[in-house]
């Protein structure tokens, strides 16, 4: 109806599974990636869990486009079934033939069995795929899980992919199927879309849909991803509805207050997000009548006790947080708790502080020097060549980049930060150590601690840090390649996981598994492909004396114990 109105060549927000609308977020393509290793990894259940809505078709879409020649794979779509129907349909999928009306679940099972074998001995893997796997009797599950029995020496016969919603993880937590759950290697819980991925959604649908301009207002997305609560199937609607409305309307922009009253057209006036809507009204009212309370009461104390509350400013402002002000004055500057939050403090002052009477390290050679004693070298800044070159002769190399906390934290390595200030300008530091939200950093000469969300005003993201590389390391080391580079990253995956893999000096299918695998569970992108951050991350699981910034630090454990350059 509103196609010619806005210039749309088909509607943008079907819900119909229309392949040119594929919309793939970092998450579902960590979900893809999760499916491909469990195909290829050799036996055992894979499990993708996820609310209704998320895209778990979408994911499974994407994993039939992707499958190589090699794969024999039986999809079940209906899975309420008992043992011998679900046997049966699996014979109908892979094209295995059986006698009319057979109900004997040996007979199936040993058709089955020849059918498995036969595909090993041409090299070729079977799958079995199960969709809305929460729908599965405990009866059908045992027999499922007795399928994985068939196997070779080395390998089991069948891989089985469960999907389904988040009650299939509730079904697999029974007690008579923890046999069936202990086989699971590998599980990924689809979450719903954050903001940003909704507005690259709508914008990606829009755009495929024909339009190149704006059309949603970004205070309509954000109240479209509050309702739908990230969940595509859900922002489709509610999105589709918010265009018949602005057409009704006859705007050429889709507005917040447009996606307001589109939302109780679609999900009911009893939703959540309806009923949340109603609530911020009244909390609007209640808020407003507050802040006027506040407002007379502040003038009333401002007034009327003005002496009290200076002698009282008087006693915050010289009270030490712990011990009496003797104590803090003979504490040494390192140990010195540095408060940045005071609003009587500037950024500038904050900074003044941090560096005292000492010169400002501008260049960040200062800082590189102290980095650089942290991996046990020497380094003269005004005699040597630039950090970068210099850091060469040690087999060490430079990253620089821009990133956030948890990002730091994840890569666990010392590393130097570029700080800003309007008016004492740009400086460097060195991060040495961090104990949950507290920071060792040292600036020149001066060592201090403090909190992040103290120096968050001063740091802008960026950072530079030292890494070892491996021998012989090329960036972007990939499947099909070889060399001692290869040969490092076999041997890390044995010292990690116990795993064999030979030749060791090639970048087999195994290998690339096993890499996107751990570049999965340690927040990485999962690509394959081994660059300096998965050597970061790689190190910090098999190197012990190169620094870092956690001194006791747990790995992630992944479900099939492979973990996470170097």
């Amino acid at each position: 109806m509103y196609n010619d109105f806005f210039g749309f060549k088909s509607s943008p927000f079907t819900i119909a599974p229309d392949p040119r609308f594929l919309f793939m977020s970092e998450r579902h393509r960590d979900a893809l990636a999760h499916l491909l290793y469990g195909i290829g990894s050799g036996g055992g259940f894979v499990m993708l869990t996820g609310e209704v809505g998320t895209g778990k078709t979408t994911v499974c879409r994407c994993l039939l486009e992707q499958l190589s020649s090699d794969v024999r794979l039986a999809y079940i779509l209906n899975p309420k079934l008992n043992a011998v129907e679900l046997m049966a349909t699996m014979c109908d999928e892979l094209g295995i033939g059986y006698q009319a009306g057979e109900k004997s679940l040996k007979a199936f099972t040993d058709l089955l069995r020849d059918y498995l074998l036969d595909n090993h001995e041409k090299g070729l893997n079977t799958v079995l795929m199960i969709d809305e796997a929460q729908n599965l009797s405990v009866e059908v599950m045992e027999q499922i899980r007795l399928l994985t029995n068939l196997e070779t020496n080395d390998k089991k016969l069948l891989q089985i992919i469960l999907i389904g919603q988040p009650e299939l993880q509730e079904l697999l937590a029974k007690k008579e199927l923890r046999q069936l759950a202990q086989r699971i290697t590998a599980r990924y819980h689809l979450k719903p879309l954050n903001l940003n991925e909704t507005a690259s959604y709508i914008d990606h649908r829009l755009r495929i849909a024909g339009l190149q301009r704006p059309l949603f207002k970004s205070a309509a997305v954000k109240k479209i991803h509050q309702a739908s609560g990230g969940i595509p199937r859900l922002i489709n609607v509610i999105s589709d509805r918010s265009l018949l409305g602005a057409f009704v309307e006859k705007k050429n922009a889709v507005t917040e207050p447009i996606v307001r009253r589109a939302i109780p057209e679609v999900l009911g006036h009893n939703h959540s997000a309806v009923r949340q809507n109603t609530k911020g009204s009244r909390l609007i009212w209640f808020g407003a009548i507050t802040v006027l309370l506040v407002a007379v009461t502040t003038y009333l104390v401002m007034t009327q006790y003005p002496q009290q509350l200076k002698e009282q400013e008087v006693v915050e402002t010289t009270e030490e947080p712990t011990g009496n002000s003797e104590q803090t004055a003979n504490r040494p500057a390192e140990q010195r708790l540095i408060t940045t939050n005071n609003p009587e403090k500037s950024n500038d002052q904050v900074a003044q502080e941090l560096w005292g009477d000492q010169g400002w390290d501008r260049s960040g050679l200062t800082s590189s020097r102290n980095l650089f004693a942290l991996w046990g070298v020497s380094y003269y800044p005004y005699q040597s060549s630039s950090p970068c070159d210099f850091a060469q002769d040690y087999n060490l190399s430079c990253d620089t980049g821009v990133a956030d906390w948890d990002y730091i934290q994840q890569l666990n390595r010392p590393l130097n930060l570029k700080f800003s200030t309007k008016e004492s300008g740009v400086f460097w530091g060195t991060l040495k150590s961090m104990e949950d939200d507290s920071l060792v950093l040292q600036f020149g000469d001066n060592e201090v601690r403090m909190s992040r969300k103290k120096l968050n005003p001063l740091w802008q993201g960026e950072y530079q840090l030292f890494w070892k590389m491996p021998d012989g390391f090329v960036e972007h080391t990939k499947l099909g390649d070889s060399g001692s580079v290869v040969r490092w990253l076999t041997d890390a995956i044995y010292d990690i996981d116990q795993v064999d893999i030979t030749p060791a000096d090639r970048f087999t299918k195994k290998v690339e598994d096993w890499l996107m695998l751990f570049q999965m569970e340690n927040g990485l992108v999962a690509d394959g492909i081994l660059g300096k951050h998965s050597v970061i991350l790689i190190n910090n699981n098999v190197v012990t004396n190169i620094p870092k910034l956690l001194q006791q630090r747990s790995t992630n454990s992944s479900s099939s114990k492979y973990q996470g350059d170097y």
